[in-house]
């Protein structure tokens, strides 16, 4: 807002005037809470997939980047010989990210989702997206899912890998 002092007036109260000739907008100022549409995010984390900003629901892992979403073809949880149950993550393969040598402007960091868990990924999985340049955030898929979209209201280009909240492995 744009404020006037009248030197000449006696009144306190008539000092600070209003001035409605002025502009009334400061082209160095932007509302933060203005949220840009065409961005795609996650706007709920499901037991079996994602509610994205693009009206779309996707079913299963997801792989956000770029502004593109995709779902994953990752083996679903399996035991092991002792009957312990193995994250997909554990089991991912690098050619299932091979979306990520083509893309441009290549994302500086990929946050990643375990499910309702934390979960590690696979050492060639963890490999190949450093050696691409990518750094790895992981974390359960609720905090990811809200980190990815914090850092995008942000301006980062990011990634989003992840496996639906109901993955308990």
């Amino acid at each position: 807002m744009f404020y006037t002092s009248d030197r000449r007036s006696e009144n306190k109260n008539d000092r600070l005037k209003y001035d409605m000739k002025e502009p009334q907008l400061d082209s160095g100022m932007a509302n933060i809470f203005q949220i840009d549409q065409s961005v795609v995010r996650i706007i709920d984390v499901l037991s079996t997939g994602f509610k994205l900003s693009n009206g779309k629901t996707a079913y299963g892992p997801l792989l956000v980047v770029n502004n593109e979403a995709f779902t994953l073809k990752i083996p679903p949880p399996v035991p092991n010989p002792n009957g312990k149950i193995i994250n997909p993550l554990l089991l991912l393969d690098p050619k299932a990210l091979a979306v990520l040598d083509i893309v441009t402007p290549k994302p500086e960091l990929i946050v990643v989702g375990g499910g309702a868990h934390l979960s590690q990924l696979s050492e060639g999985a963890r490999k190949y997206l450093t050696s691409i340049g990518l750094k790895v955030e992981l974390a359960n898929t609720r905090y990811a899912s809200s980190t990815f979209n914090t850092l995008l209201e942000e301006g980062r280009n990011i990634a989003f890998l992840a496996l639906p909240a109901g993955v308990t492995a």
